[in-house]
């Protein structure tokens, strides 16, 4: 949630006039305005901020109760509202107050947790709009009075409709006067500059209809007509897309009134059309701004959080700080900062919280709990920003627990090396050119249980595998073009019978003065050869059970990083049986996907659990995806604890998921028809019930009763059309599935 500063740095650059208000009923304190609302109002931006609202703004008598009514449903509902042609008058250091007329926009502004944290009070004046309908009324009341004293009514419309043209020329907004019998429209001057219509032709209602989009022509054509049809209505208001005369559509919102003869007829529709595309593009960037900063704090891959600066509660943090430290996020609203700091580090905290300046950056180095219960250190860097009205400190926490172990691990090495460069190596040897040793190391008598000094002189194979002797020799054929030599693992044996599994590495140094030789470093890797037996033997029955599926089995090394596939990998998913390295598989899962398979295989290998299963999207090799069960089988090491291999297999299940994903498409356009079209009945349905008490009336004449039945006529075929309409869109929904 952006603090108050920032929402007003934001609002400011909105054209629409905005105060934002402190979700704090029945007060409604003022917690900030942008730059518009005060050039609107004219008065003083710090002698409104803490006021209640209906304390700074009086209400008007006759319509008290239409904005609390408005702030409530906010705050209950969490949507925005709309008061239309509400009046609260407006006074200024330069004037005393004047009455004002406004359309107000009113919507929430939530906090993470869903909550209204403060209401924005958006109005819009029409104060120009209303007096000019006003004065329409006024010249309504007029022209009936003389109508009275007129003979026909086309003089008082040619009356009125001069008196219209002059409040046409006062204003800026596009102002029509439709004949309805007659079907023309006398549009404003604004009109015609704005949508390039030919100013010396007639302008029938088809030719608005043909500047309106085609997606909301429907809607507001329906609208019209419910409007019209109904006697007691006056007003009329409509939201749509109209094309400018540049081609681009305008977001206009239309104000009409509609004057009625004695009978209730429609016979004239006053109105305005307002551009409100500027203000709806404003809307739209302002929440796309919102949405930049939040994803900036949520989606950022290191832990972040924000503390209040004088209780050190935790305000807010995003999804890597829940990730990282075990808690919920409603765990950390209800913790303070000191309550993930370890009991022993008390001091420590206290001392590193003094030096932190509210009005300046500070980093340090410290130790922080888990709600697992493990200390990691971590390097934090905090800086202070306004998080609604409170003083709050941002803090992003870089996890450095393991560096930190390496740094003393290479301590450790440094202080063992002279002797681990001895007596760490299982074996280090010279050999001179004739395969006799010249030195043997300390740590060949545990191997072989002979003195390494009785070993010199005597010739170095006696001592290897007869099975493996050619090998080792046909290797050491390379020292004639390479200085260093990887033999393949060898076997020792020694008198008792004991075989040793040995690693080595053969330097010549024979042109070194101080050796004089060849030297062998080895090492002992018994253990790892038994297992690589043991796992080559689990391979070989796992590959002849892949011959039998179609399923892409995997087979990872973790030292090496290489993984061997299958031939399912071909087969369905159209790559070439291959060896590849783990990269290659990571670059091939969709995106959004990848960090959660990741991290799956990483809890598993923390928890030290062998199986594990996930569903992801994979690329295949034309660039489609398809949908994949993938299961694989951790082996451990068994002292370390280490993971040697990762074996596993993953099968093709995209028409299991297209199905699902079916289901679903069409339940939800079931429930669509039904909502929209129980909605669509209401129209007709309601014409019907009204119009039917109509007919029970005594005193009405033949020609109302007519009327009457005529436009029962049209709502019951409309009826019928609707139902027809839901009839066909369930048989089609239900062949589509």
């Amino acid at each position: 949630m952006l603090n108050i500063k920032e929402i007003e740095s934001l609002y400011n650059q909105i054209p629409a006039a905005c105060i934002i208000l402190l979700a704090d009923k029945p007060h409604f304190r003022i917690a900030t305005m942008n730059t518009a609302f005060v050039n609107v109002t004219g008065r003083a931006r710090e002698d409104l901020i803490g006021q209640n609202f209906f304390d700074a703004f009086p209400q008007d008598l006759h319509q008290q109760g239409s904005i609390p009514d408005a702030f409530d449903h906010v705050l209950e509902s969490k949507t925005p509202c709309v008061v239309s042609r509400n009046r609260y008058d407006l006074s200024s250091y330069e004037g005393p107050a004047r009455k004002r007329y406004w359309d107000l926009n009113i919507y929430p502004l939530l906090d993470e947790g869903g909550d209204v944290r403060y209401i924005v009070h958006s109005p819009t004046e029409i104060t120009s709009l209303v007096e000019a309908e006003e004065k329409l009324e006024a010249n309504n009341a007029r022209l009936i009075r003389e109508l009275e004293e007129r003979t026909t009514v086309e003089e008082a419309l040619q009356l009125s409709n001069e008196r219209y043209r002059y409040v046409n020329m006062a204003t800026n907004d596009a102002i029509y006067d439709w004949d309805i019998e007659q079907d023309h429209i006398a549009w404003g001057e604004a009109f015609f500059n704005a949508y390039g219509c030919d100013r010396d032709r007639a302008f029938p209602l088809e030719r608005w209809a043909a500047l309106v989009h085609r997606d909301d022509y429907e809607e507001v054509r329906r609208s019209l007509e419910e409007a019209l049809a109904n006697s007691e209505l006056h007003n009329w208001k409509a939201e749509y897309r109209l094309r400018r005369k540049t081609g681009i559509y305008a977001d206009i919102e239309e104000n009409g009134y509609i004057l009625r003869g004695a009978s209730g007829n429609a016979k004239r529709l006053i109105g305005v059309l307002r551009d409100v595309s500027d203000y709806k593009k404003a809307e739209a960037e302002l929440q796309a701004l919102k949405d930049t900063f939040t994803d900036l704090f949520q989606l950022n891959p290191l832990p972040m959080w924000v503390y209040d600066f004088n209780t050190l509660m935790f305000l807010d943090v995003n999804e890597a700080a829940v990730a990282h430290y075990g808690y919920s996020k409603e765990d950390f609203l209800s913790m303070s900062l000191k309550d993930i700091r370890p009991a022993e580090d008390e001091q420590v905290f206290y001392e590193v919280l003094h030096q932190v300046n509210s009005a300046s950056a500070h980093q340090a180095c410290v130790r922080h709990l888990k709600k697992s219960g493990e200390v990691i250190y971590v390097n934090s860097t905090g800086n202070t920003i306004r998080y609604g009205s409170s003083e709050a400190r941002i803090v992003v926490a870089i996890d450095i627990t393991e560096k930190r172990r390496f740094e003393k691990a290479l301590l450790n090495s440094e202080r063992r090396f002279k002797t681990l460069i001895q007596e760490g190596s299982d074996l280090i040897a010279i050999v001179d050119v004739n395969g006799n040793y010249k030195y043997v190391s300390p740590t060949v008598e545990r191997l072989l249980h002979v003195d390494p000094e009785k070993l010199v002189g005597e010739y170095a194979f006696k001592y290897i595998h007869a099975g493996d002797i050619s090998t080792v020799y046909q290797e050491l054929q390379s020292l004639a073009t390479e200085k260093c030599v990887k033999l393949t693992p060898y076997r020792l044996i020694n008198e008792q019978g004991e075989i040793h599994w040995m690693e080595t590495i053969v330097t010549d140094m024979r042109d070194d003065d101080a050796v004089g030789g060849i030297v062998c470093n080895a090492r002992v890797v018994t253990e790892r050869m038994e297992q690589e037996l043991r796992i080559q033997e689990h391979l070989d029955r796992l590959n002849a059970v892949s011959k039998a599926t179609s399923d892409s089995i995997w087979d990872l090394d973790f030292v090496s990083g290489r993984v061997l596939w299958n031939h399912g990998i071909t087969a369905t998913f159209g790559y070439e049986e291959l060896e590849v390295n783990y990269q290659w598989w990571y670059d091939r899962v969709h995106p959004e996907d990848i960090n959660r398979v990741t991290q799956v295989v990483k809890e598993h290998v923390e928890q030290k659990k062998s199986r594990w299963t996930s569903e992801y999207r994979f690329r295949c090799a034309d660039g489609d995806y398809k949908y994949v069960l993938d299961r694989g089988f951790l082996i451990f090491d068994e002292k370390t604890g280490k993971v040697l291999r990762m074996i596993g297999a993953f099968q093709d299940i995209s028409e299991r998921v297209a199905y699902t994903n079916a289901v679903e498409e069409h339940n939800r356009r079931l429930k669509e028809i039904a909502w929209t079209q129980a909605h669509t009945v209401r129209g007709p349905l309601t014409s019907i019930l009204g119009l039917l008490p109509l007919l029970n009336e005594k005193d009405i004449d033949d020609d109302t009763r007519k009327s009457i039945m005529c436009h029962l006529e049209n709502a019951t075929k409309k009826l019928d059309e609707v139902i027809r309409e839901i009839i066909s869109r369930s048989q089609n929904a239900v062949r589509k599935r």
